[in-house]
């Protein structure tokens, strides 16, 4: 990946971990610039939750807002990728294996390491971008998702500060299909003439620019 090192790179991804992303854009002599797109909201638990066979996680944001109980530290716990598992590992959770991929990885591996008829917990966004719950019970799992957080587009108008210096930013970073459309909704929107290049985490995430003419668009951020 090949940066402008005297450009602004607008990380849109959402707080904390944003800030992750900047310090390894300045190790590497890089100017980020924090704007999230999405907003997420933590969710009150609403009644206890089952003790169920093995945890899930997709996202970062799902092992920051759940409720750790020390007494389900021990238990199975899959991952979408390394960054989800070595969070979840920091947590407190002592069996933790990553899928390395995606919602299918994830669900091929969960097949392969768990007895048929297995409970599985999803502790998910409100709106999950894939219906892993939906693939796990139709391979016959008792699969329940516990939403402990929501995201939020980011208003337009908070990104004022971005548009002021669009001029300035050679690179999008783009780390979900969500804050993808609402970026290159943003863009669309306000007609800008902008002609720097857009990095996106995976071929999903960058489905929303394909064929907007809006920028170059790489994957594999």
């Amino acid at each position: 990946m090949l940066f402008a090192p005297d450009n602004q790179i607008w990380v849109t991804r959402t707080a904390p971990f944003n800030q992750l992303t900047a310090r390894h854009l300045k190790n590497a002599g890089l100017n980020p610039l924090l704007a999230p797109a999405l907003q997420v909201v933590p969710l009150r638990a609403n009644g206890p939750m089952i003790v169920p066979d093995a945890l899930v996680f997709t996202s970062l944001q799902g092992v920051r807002h759940h409720p750790f109980l020390p007494s389900l530290a021990h238990l199975p716990v899959f991952a979408v990728g390394g960054h989800t598992a070595r969070m979840a590992r920091l947590r407190g959770y002592k069996k933790v294996t990553s899928a390395w991929g995606d919602v299918h990885d994830l669900r091929k591996l969960i097949c392969a390491e768990m007895p048929f008829g297995a409970t599985i917990m999803h502790l998910s966004a409100a709106q999950p971008a894939g219906d892993l719950v939906g693939m796990l019970s139709d391979d016959g799992y008792q699969a329940r998702r516990r939403s402990v957080y929501k995201t939020m587009e980011t208003n337009f108008s908070d990104l004022e500060g971005v548009a002021a210096n669009l001029s300035l930013i050679g690179t999008i970073l783009i780390h979900s299909p969500r804050a993808g459309w609402h970026v290159a909704q943003w863009l669309e929107e306000r007609r800008m003439n902008w002609s720097g290049i857009i990095y996106c985490i995976s071929p999903a995430a960058s489905e929303p620019f394909k064929n907007k003419g809006i920028a170059r668009v790489s994957v594999g951020v």
